[in-house]
């Protein structure tokens, strides 16, 4: 059988041994749960490049893997309501964590073609509360995420077909 799209492309960029997106997911999502900054740090290097651009409506553009980190802090002691420096991993959902009271988890399959992948998730706040959103990725060559754009979820998308 001959190979599918995603091989074809990967291989076509010198990719056979680079992370797999699931991968780089996953440890961008621990890296989220990760409480003291040098550590993340060192986690958002195993799945992001030194130059790691991420973009939210919100947040506007932020570059570095210390940018990223510093935001990804502030946002995990605003959700949790506590500067809580253990956090925790739940290694029986590795495409879900929790931690601190707040847990992620990705509803869709993630989405993959030329370089680029995007999922949905939805965050659930100590509360109950919920809120989501669709990521979309870029990887480099090794398959370490280069880009990641945020966008939050409204009533307008996904599109709906009348």
């Amino acid at each position: 059988m001959p190979p599918g799209p995603r091989a074809t492309v990967w291989h076509d960029l010198g990719m056979a041994d680079a992370m797999t997106p699931v991968e780089a997911l996953i440890t961008y999502g621990t890296a989220w749960f990760e409480r003291d900054h040098a550590k993340r740090v060192e986690v958002l290097r195993s799945c992001c490049t030194e130059d790691i651009v991420f973009m939210d409506p919100g947040l506007g553009r932020l570059v570095g893997l210390d940018a990223v980190a510093t935001m990804i802090g502030g946002y995990m002691d605003d959700m949790s309501g506590n500067e809580d420096d253990a956090g925790s991993v739940d290694e029986q959902r590795p495409t879900g964590q929790s931690g601190s009271g707040v847990s992620v988890d990705v509803v869709t399959p993630i989405e993959e073609h030329h370089g680029f992948f995007r999922y949905s998730f939805v965050w659930t706040m100590p509360d109950g509360t919920k809120s989501g959103g669709t990521d979309f990725c870029e990887v480099a060559e090794d398959g370490r995420m280069k880009l990641i754009t945020v966008w939050p979820g409204n009533d307008d998308f996904p599109v709906r077909i009348p």
